[in-house]
């Protein structure tokens, strides 16, 4: 019981592998012992599992011509239950076997059981077990046992793959939010701190106890559906944005939140009558300077030449007398003169 629970309790193919190495030895009393898995390229059973006292003589020369000699493999895959050679052939037939001579003689191997590794109905690997003790040969029971220690390895690498597939699917969505430039935050029930992505990193990096905001807009509401919320915050500038979340409940997750984040800063605009000498094309374009775009990019956004842009834009320089895009851009965003009283 020991054994089962160690293996089933395994959170990676690596550590089941050493915890089958370490325990299924003892469990038997054999000193040969291993567990093949289906190659995922050629959809063969290959020695790509966990292996005890094999040579990797043993390995190579049975994987290259023995295993498709192996009569104790076929009638295990076969029948879909352990199976054991000398329930198969006697002690001197088997010596003589093709399969013998290629490999099993490496390790004077007498006795040879083996049980099929299935996850839900497909072959998964191979589980085989042998000792060189010609005295020494397997009982129904130890078969019996076999065959639920290779079902008990079908279900945790069963378990194993869906948890890789749920961390690929994971990693893969997150590249995509990546690409997108979604700020996005997750609140795990299981962990103490919040998960944000790099988008949603950079965009609270301006704002004041961003921390405490973040926990107020994704904290557990009433219901369980779709949230909106909004809080007024003050960026490292002085000045105030308003952060907005919209949220919804983790798949799976019971308490756990996914929220999307955006900052709404109030950003100065440009009055109209600053740009009353200015023509419509020109307006257009001293707009995407104060924007920050350089003629090139103006000139491709518009499909004019940039020679073009040039020249509209020294004649705004003119109109508005102001000599370099610094000026002009505090020329427009400079908040207009109030009225004088007459």
């Amino acid at each position: 019981m020991r054994f089962a629970q160690s293996l089933s309790a395994s959170a990676s193919t690596e550590q089941l592998e050493r915890r089958f190495l370490a325990g299924f030895g003892r469990l038997f009393g054999v000193p040969m012992y291993a567990y093949d898995l289906v190659d995922p390229v050629t959809g063969r059973v290959s020695c790509v599992g966990a292996a005890a006292n094999i040579s990797d003589a043993f390995a190579v020369r049975y994987e290259r011509e023995g295993r498709d000699l192996d009569p104790v493999t076929a009638e295990a895959l076969a029948s879909g239950r352990p199976a054991y050679n000398q329930a198969l052939m006697s002690a001197e037939e088997w010596l003589e076997s093709p399969v013998y001579r290629t490999a099993y003689h490496l390790h004077g191997m007498r006795h040879v059981a083996e049980a099929p590794v299935m996850i839900g109905g497909r072959l998964a690997g191979t589980l085989h077990f042998g000792t060189s003790d010609a005295d020494r040969g397997f009982v129904p029971g130890q078969l019996a046992m076999a065959a639920e220690i290779a079902a008990l390895l079908g279900v945790t690498l069963r378990a194993l793959e869906t948890q890789d597939q749920l961390l690929r699917e994971r990693d893969h969505a997150e590249a995509a939010l990546s690409l997108t430039g979604a700020a996005v935050v997750i609140s795990d029930p299981h962990a103490g701190d919040l998960r944000l992505n790099d988008a949603a990193r950079r965009l609270v990096t301006d704002v004041v106890e961003a921390d405490a905001h973040l926990h107020a807009l994704i904290a557990r509401p009433a219901g369980n559906g779709p949230l909106a919320r909004r809080v007024e915050v003050e960026l490292v500038t002085g000045e105030s944005a308003v952060l907005h979340s919209r949220a919804t409940p983790a798949a799976g997750e019971a308490g756990g939140r996914i929220a999307v984040l955006e900052l709404e800063c109030e950003q100065p605009g440009i009055a109209p009558q600053l740009l009353a000498p200015l023509t419509p094309r020109e307006r257009e374009v001293a707009t995407l300077v104060v924007d920050g775009l350089s003629d090139r990019e103006i000139a491709d956004q518009l499909s004019l030449s940039h020679h073009t842009i040039s020249q509209y834009v020294k004649r705004i320089y003119r109109k508005l007398d102001v000599d370099s895009r610094v000026t002009l851009t505090r020329a427009l965003l400079r908040p207009p003169a109030p009225a004088r009283r007459t």
